[in-house]
């Protein structure tokens, strides 16, 4: 089984960027598609595929030039990232936020993309048990198993981007929301470096769940005791993120998926030789493991 082809998360490149500039510097590194970050209430993309944020305003720009923009930099979609406000905090909370994630699923769907990511709200501490975030992962299973229900004809992936400190972190996390969630079009985003971060064996999580990661980050993170922060990306082949084992069960088993690179902690103007360095040193460890 060759690489799959890998995309890039939009701000990978940096976040002070023109949209038509981030775009051309992911496709230039070698990238063949992108998570597309947005921004509500920010500037519009042009009909001459124009917008001076890398982050647009996907629900106000015309979806054509969206459309446009990408094609023309010889990308595509797979995948859109929500903006907004994610509160679990209570059951009308929850209510507001499945609201405002249909609204992005409308638009996913008319950007000609079948995948919708959005993030997940910290819970304010790491590794909190499961048993102690019970009630907010049945909020956020339930928002979710809502839009994948009411968008099941245009087969629409909402994935939740697990995270540290998150109601989602590790795996107990993921299982007790995965088995929450009836419908199949409802599963994570595989976030490897915020499970190496948790110190968690995210790979097991594909042998039990192989049809509901429908979107991989590949992210390296450092677990050296003098790092930073608690949380540090860091390019790939850098850190501590046991790659080759996650590459054996997707080889394993076998799934379209979305699979996207960043180096988030990078310094800017060592970004592109960074993801440059990261993509080859991904294609050539996904070959190598057998």
């Amino acid at each position: 089984m060759h690489a799959p082809p890998f995309g890039a998360v939009t701000h990978a490149v940096g976040h002070d960027l023109s949209f038509e500039a981030t775009l051309e510097l992911i496709k230039r590194i070698g990238f063949s598609s992108i998570l597309l970050l947005t921004q509500r209430d920010g500037a519009v993309v042009g009909s001459d595929g124009t917008c001076e944020s890398a982050f647009p305003d996907v629900l106000s720009s015309d979806p054509a030039n969206v459309l446009k923009a990408v094609r023309n930099a010889g990308l595509e979609i797979a995948a859109v990232h929500f903006a907004g406000e994610i509160d679990l905090s209570s059951d009308e909370a929850a209510d507001r936020f499945a609201e405002a994630l249909e609204q992005y699923a409308r638009r996913t769907i008319e950007l000609e993309c079948h995948c919708l990511t959005h993030a997940v709200p910290s819970c304010g501490e790491p590794r909190r048990p499961t048993e102690n975030k019970a009630e907010e992962i049945a909020r956020l299973a339930g928002c979710m198993n809502t839009i994948a229900d009411r968008f099941a004809e245009h087969e629409l992936k909402v994935a939740v981007d697990i995270h540290h400190t998150s109601w989602a972190e590790g795996l107990s996390d993921c299982r007790l929301l995965l088995d929450s969630m009836p419908n199949r079009n409802a599963g994570i985003l595989l976030n490897i470096g915020h499970l190496t971060t948790a110190e968690s064996y995210g790979w097991l999580l594909i042998d039990e769940y192989p049809d509901r990661i429908p979107v991989v980050g590949w992210k390296d993170h450092s677990l050296a005791k003098d790092r930073p922060r608690a949380m540090w990306s860091v390019e790939l082949g850098k850190g501590d993120s046991p790659f080759a084992l996650y590459i054996d069960r997707f080889k394993r088993h076998a799934a379209e998926r979305v699979h996207l690179i960043n180096c988030e902690h990078v310094p800017d103007e060592e970004r592109v030789d960074a993801l440059s360095r990261s993509l080859q040193y991904l294609r050539a460890l996904w070959e190598s493991v057998s």
